[in-house]
């Protein structure tokens, strides 16, 4: 359905950040980013090259990391994982025809620019610790990430320069959507909600839970006693909503952890839950409005459609101009088993590189679907 939940600017943030990890993941890994040319790597360390360009099977092992981020060791099947892989390949390759195309003639992008994207991710992220936290989980440095934004920018006004450029929907096609899509615009019963979280880490002792305990519950006595909500959610919570006041956006019922869910729709509007546990931590909740099961009407799914819409007609002429690359390029696939090295979990974190990893190259990751909560 197109209504599903509003997104925070955290979670805005955090999937633009993941995009970018994902979309330019080549040269991520450890060590210096190489010039192109310079030092190449050993041919049993190369899956592909692209117009010469080597892709190192460093940066395509990182990138098939980044790809199934967060899932468990051993939660994807054998065939699922091949063709993942083979998925992985295909995008960095293309990812690499699109760097060459946009950076020919190009203008070095200006710092400045790099410095303002930064400064909105971090912005949305909440807290400085957040990004850092995330960089950190993928095993990049900020250093590694300025460039790999620096190049994906690059990208992304080239793609929308000379490749989407004119990309426009009319409100004949959004209305036609519209009525041959009557299930997506139904919601369901929704809730907006605030929290206060106490994470406890994974692997706390029994001794440092009772203390991340005391420190929630003095909170809600606090609450109680008439403090303010979003005043205490962004002193005391360690959740990337605490710079929002604790605004956690929307859910949808039978969209999110069950504690969670059971406590959201057992509470009136304004009113403030008991303590809460789940496996990250202890929560505070506070509903703010709750929203009856209903169907959008069309001037409230109208810039949904029109973005979703938008995005798949940018989608077909990247593909199609892709392809007049691909026609011209000399690609060879290196890789014979799509299946990951032998020895190497298909999660794990990379070990760290003892040689340069191959220069990487940018391309717009996929534009991530909309969603319209009137």
């Amino acid at each position: 359905m197109i209504s599903r939940s509003r997104s925070t600017p955290a979670r805005r943030g955090a999937r633009v950040l993941a995009v970018v990890l994902i979309s330019v993941s080549p040269g991520l890994a450890g060590g210096p980013l190489r010039a192109a040319g310079s030092h190449p790597a050993p041919a049993g360390d190369i899956v592909a090259r692209v117009n010469g360009e080597p892709i190192s099977r460093r940066d395509f092992e990182l990138s098939v990391q980044i790809h199934f981020a967060g899932l468990r060791p051993g939660a994807v099947g054998l065939e699922e994982l091949r063709a993942a892989r083979q998925r992985v390949l295909d995008r960095l390759i293309d990812n690499e025809l699109l760097y060459q195309k946009a950076r020919s003639g190009a203008a070095a992008m200006p710092e400045a620019d790099v410095d303002a994207e930064l400064a909105k991710m971090r912005e949305r992220l909440g807290k400085p610790e957040e990004f850092t936290r995330l960089l950190q989980d993928n095993g990049v440095t900020e250093a590694q990430f300025r460039e790999q934004l620096r190049r994906s920018l690059l990208v992304t006004r080239f793609v929308d320069r000379e490749v989407t450029a004119g990309v426009a929907v009319s409100d004949e096609s959004a209305r036609r959507y519209y009525e041959q899509n009557p299930t997506e615009m139904k919601r369901r019963e929704s809730a907006r909600f605030s929290q206060i979280m106490v994470r406890v880490p994974v692997g706390s002792t029994p001794g440092q839970r009772a203390e991340s305990r005391q420190r929630v519950e003095a909170i809600l006595k606090e609450l109680r006693a008439g403090g303010d909500f979003a005043e205490l959610a962004r002193k005391h919570s360690d959740g990337p909503e605490a710079a929002q006041g604790g605004d956690s956006g929307v859910m949808v019922r039978g969209g999110g952890p069950p504690p969670i869910e059971r406590a959201i729709f057992s509470l009136a509007p304004g009113e403030i839950s008991d303590i809460v546990e789940t496996r990250l931590g202890y929560h505070i909740l506070k509903v703010a409005e709750r929203r009856p099961d209903r169907v959008l009407t069309f001037d409230e799914a109208k810039p949904s459609i029109t973005a979703k819409l938008a995005a798949r007609e940018r989608d077909e002429k990247i593909q199609e101009y892709l392809l007049g690359l691909r026609q011209t390029a000399r690609i060879e696939r290196l890789l014979r088993d799509t299946a990951p090295p032998a020895k190497a979990a298909p999660f794990s974190k990379p070990a760290p590189a003892s040689k340069p990893a191959a220069s990487s190259k940018a391309a717009p990751g996929p534009a991530p679907e909309p969603s319209a909560t009137p």
